[in-house]
């Protein structure tokens, strides 16, 4: 239900609810100035998103708040464990390669969680994801996917029960306990993790991948046109906002 609540309050379908609101107004009823308002504000809006006004910037410094992993320093401070957080999978019955059912953030995450892993001697890599719709859990297809490029399943840990960042951290606790780990996830989604790992006492390497900064500020011709990518974008800066609010309102009310 949060899932599907979060996912109507995104840029695109707040727009989209503010343009059906304002034809309804224009079509159904005698309130035409109102209803030009907000198909105007909808309209401007869905402008922005499209060209990504203020969601690139802010998006860059989400990225930036953490840098690269040292593989070096995790080497020398014998590292145990790499911790790979899921971004979702596709829930099909269909018969497809696991490439086809983890979507590309999620390969992203892993890619980087197994090269990490491979320079880290007696390691062991935990791949954490449960099931929102389906009956196959994120972990289970990434594990699936680690054992088949050649990684040894006797050292591959699932969570295969999460739903979400925080209940990954929680669930994650019992199995590092205190000791650092390498956490392996988006760069914009690095803060918020951080955040909720840190908040359970762990102690938390970031690992930062998939950045989606690093030509922000480069010009090409496309750049003067609205795109699906700037909507992806705001989306993306929306949820982690948002996201980093739920946490401090969460906080203060405990306080």
């Amino acid at each position: 239900m949060k899932k599907i609540i979060s996912g109507m309050l995104m840029p695109l379908p707040l727009v989209l609810e503010l343009l059906v609101a304002g034809l309804v107004l224009l079509w159904f009823t005698r309130r035409q100035t109102l209803g030009k308002v907000i198909v105007t504000i909808g309209t401007v809006l869905l402008l922005i998103e499209g060209f990504g006004l203020l969601a690139y910037a802010t998006l860059a410094r989400l990225e930036g708040m953490y840098g690269p992993l040292d593989l070096s320093e995790a080497r020398e401070a014998k590292v145990k464990w790499v911790v790979v957080l899921s971004a979702g999978h596709y829930s099909t019955e269909e018969a497809l390669p696991v490439t086809s059912t983890l979507v590309p953030e999620t390969q992203a995450r892993l890619n980087e969680g197994i090269r990490i892993f491979r320079g880290l001697p007696g390691s062991r890599l935990v791949v954490s994801g449960g099931k929102v719709f389906g009956t196959v859990s994120s972990a289970e297809l990434m594990a699936r996917l680690a054992s088949e490029v050649g990684l040894d399943p006797k050292r591959i840990v699932l969570e295969d029960r999460s739903r979400d960042t925080g209940e990954e951290a929680e669930l994650i606790a019992p199995m590092v306990g205190r000791e650092p780990f390498i956490l392996v996830t988006s760069a914009y989604h690095m803060p918020r993790s951080m955040v909720l790992f840190k908040a359970r006492g762990l102690n938390p390497v970031p690992a930062p991948t998939g950045h989606y900064a690093v030509d922000a500020d480069s010009l090409s011709p496309a750049t003067f046109f609205p795109r699906a990518d700037g909507i992806r974008i705001c989306e993306i800066v929306a949820h982690e906002v948002l996201g980093l609010l739920a946490i401090q309102v969460r906080e203060a009310f405990a306080g």
